[in-house]
């Protein structure tokens, strides 16, 4: 027996109690925290395991996994671009057109600058060029919606919505809505490199525009303003932040991302065209609901944003395999399910805000 009583068994079991109810806590704490993560890394097991079975074990191969990765960073990269612009407490309904007129002039941008019979360090050099290019254009587009938005009043959705309209009108006359064809190599030959023959480039270069802006939300001043703005945009005022700076930066770096997303696609299809990136509107707004990303403003992560991503390009690549599913019902599928997940949320928040 020790001195007051307490034996040293007695302090050992009060030492692993409390060890217990820190552990109970800091687990109930990282479940609250990611609770959207976890249902969907749920709905993708469900997703993946239902697909399997239907499919009889032909979705679950190596070539359909290396597809997925292949093709999901094109609609990933502009999705992060519209997670921005939602975050902020607006929309940003330029990202397809964005992308398409970048890919376009890009794409022009390479074929006219690229010397005949160029060295492959020059190949690249060229290619940089370009991609640097192509991130002023996008940037220079989201400045456009940005100042709109900010500077004179307009509504973000209203304001988006004008102006993809006129981005999307230059990327048709430029081309007279033809295609841009017979692309230097290089750039298919950058998108199509798989690393270790197994991971694509795409997937890589979607991995550091996800981790980008989740260090611009998580580590800068800017990432900040931008939730603030999105969760009470007149108190941000008043709190001396320049509102209006912010909301420009951040659609300049939704176009930027859009452009990015734009090489993808031209890479993909070893040509550019003002409606490849049509069908890719409605799929990013539903990824970034499914992520967790308020519409209203002020939530959102891009966790979340890559689980989501994965599920959508995941389900799109199973509904390929079946025959009887054309792809146009595609876009009906996609906006049934956002209303539905928007449904579940809304009365999600309900029922929190009553308890």
């Amino acid at each position: 027996m020790s001195k007051g009583g307490m034996n040293k068994g007695d302090i050992n079991k009060g030492d692993i109690n409390k060890a217990d109810k820190n552990k109970a806590g800091m687990n109930k704490e990282f479940r609250e925290k990611n609770a959207n993560n976890l249902k969907l890394l749920g709905m993708f097991a469900v997703s993946f395991a239902v697909l399997t079975v239907a499919t009889g074990g032909k979705f679950f191969s190596a070539g359909q996994m290396k597809l997925i990765a292949y093709l999901f960073p094109e609609m990933g990269v502009l999705s992060l671009g519209m997670m921005l612009a939602m975050i902020s407490g607006g929309i940003d309904l330029t990202v397809v057109a964005v992308a398409d007129l970048s890919g376009i002039l890009c794409c022009m941008m390479l074929k006219a600058v690229m010397p005949n019979d160029a060295s492959l360090p020059v190949q690249i050099l060229v290619l940089l060029l370009v991609v640097a290019a192509g991130l002023v254009i996008g940037g220079l587009c989201g400045a456009f919606s940005g100042t709109l938005i900010s500077r004179i009043g307009i509504p973000a959705m209203v304001a988006t919505l004008g102006a993809s309209d006129i981005i999307l009108g230059l990327a048709v006359g430029i081309t007279n809505g033809s295609s841009v064809k017979e692309l230097p190599p290089i750039l298919n030959g950058v998108v199509s490199y798989r690393l270790f023959d197994a991971i694509p480039a795409s997937t890589i270069i979607f991995a550091v525009c996800a981790g980008a802006v989740a260090f611009i939300l998580n580590k800068t001043s800017l990432g900040f303003k931008i939730y603030m703005i999105g969760s009470n945009k007149t108190a941000t005022r008043y709190s001396g932040i320049d509102d209006k700076k912010t909301i420009t930066l951040t659609y300049m770096i939704s176009g930027m991302l859009s452009s990015v997303s734009g090489l993808l696609m031209c890479g993909h299809f070893n040509s550019a065209r003002s409606d490849f990136g049509k069908s890719y509107l409605t799929p990013a707004i539903l990824i970034c609901v499914l992520a967790g990303v308020s519409p209203n403003g002020g939530k959102g992560k891009v966790a979340g944003m890559v689980i989501a991503v994965v599920i959508l390009q995941t389900l799109s690549s199973g509904f390929s395999m079946f025959q009887n599913i054309s792809d146009y019902y595609k876009n009906l599928i996609w906006g049934l399910v956002l209303i539905l997940v928007m449904i579940i949320n809304v009365t999600s928040e309900r029922r929190k805000a009553r308890g």
